[in-house]
């Protein structure tokens, strides 16, 4: 009767326990439609990405680059509204594009023992995304959000931002902000808002 309550008490607190977060070894459950919906709009107004668009704005302000935006509060608010129409322009083609290429771009810490194990993943994830049976891939879905979000933002830039070649360069910009967002879900405490 001892080992039967003791097993008891065992199973209770296995149940109240919460899971162990997801590494990059598990599979992941396949994205509904509704969860992938669910996805984007979180990634759409995820409280970083208004940090990230203010900075942007604010180096934007620094630099006094594009000049034609001007100084000051309205200047700030020009490329802040620029940089976080960017974002939604991104996440907007990546929801699409992964939707119809059944790509998972979800970040998944690795798991891995070691600092430079778990930095080469992080940068990895990058540009890789998984495919449904959990295979790590290229990520046409990333590449092609951030170059499209990178080309298309120009439309609105004034003429001294607004070429092609400023185009490549906030593409690269933008791929090792990624990586460096990565690497801070790789290495930060879970629970916290850059996760997703």
């Amino acid at each position: 009767m001892a080992a039967a309550t003791a097993w008891g008490q065992n199973e209770a607190n296995r149940a109240v326990q919460p899971a162990p977060p997801a590494t990059a070894h598990q599979k992941l459950a396949r994205l509904t439609q509704t969860e992938r919906a669910r996805e984007y709009v979180k990634d759409m107004f995820n409280p970083f990405s208004f940090v990230e668009s203010a900075a942007s704005g604010g180096w934007g302000l620094l630099r006094g680059r594009p000049h034609e935006w001007g100084e000051g509060g309205a200047g700030f608010g020009r490329r802040f509204a620029s940089s976080y129409g960017q974002h939604m322009v991104e996440d907007t083609l990546k929801f699409g594009l992964a939707n119809a290429l059944h790509e998972d771009n979800r970040y998944v810490p690795s798991g891995r023992k070691g600092f430079a194990p778990r930095l080469v993943y992080a940068l990895e994830m990058t540009l890789q995304s998984r495919d449904p049976d959990g295979t790590r891939q290229v990520s046409y879905s990333k590449i092609g959000s951030i170059a499209g979000a990178s080309l298309i933002s120009r439309f609105w830039q004034p003429p001294s931002t607004g070429t092609a070649g400023d185009g490549a360069v906030n593409f690269g910009v933008s791929v090792a902000f990624a990586a460096s967002l990565n690497v801070a879900r790789e290495f930060l405490p879970r629970g916290m808002f850059l996760h997703r």
